[in-house]
């Protein structure tokens, strides 16, 4: 649990939310990106192995990177917490 220092804003580091908890969103958004980079770049070199299905893995996993972060904050803008 994050502490505060009388009124003053916490620093918040990459793989945590504005409140400071843990992301484990950010976490597997950040997985995702370098699985398609490594993966983009295994596809690209041995391009005779992977064929066009290593196509369709970058851009997969380039999906899983981005797509569930976004709808995060469309859901947060478009349903605010009460409270």
């Amino acid at each position: 649990m994050p502490e505060t220092n009388n009124g003053a804003k916490q620093k918040v580091r990459y793989l945590e939310d504005d409140q400071g908890n843990p992301s484990s969103m950010r976490l597997m958004s950040a997985t995702a990106l370098v699985a398609s980079i490594v993966f983009g770049l295994i596809a690209t070199l041995h391009s005779k192995a992977c064929g066009e299905n290593g196509l369709y893995i970058t851009a997969a996993f380039l999906i899983a990177a981005f797509a569930p972060k976004a709808l995060q904050k469309f859901a947060e803008v478009k349903f605010p917490l009460k409270g």
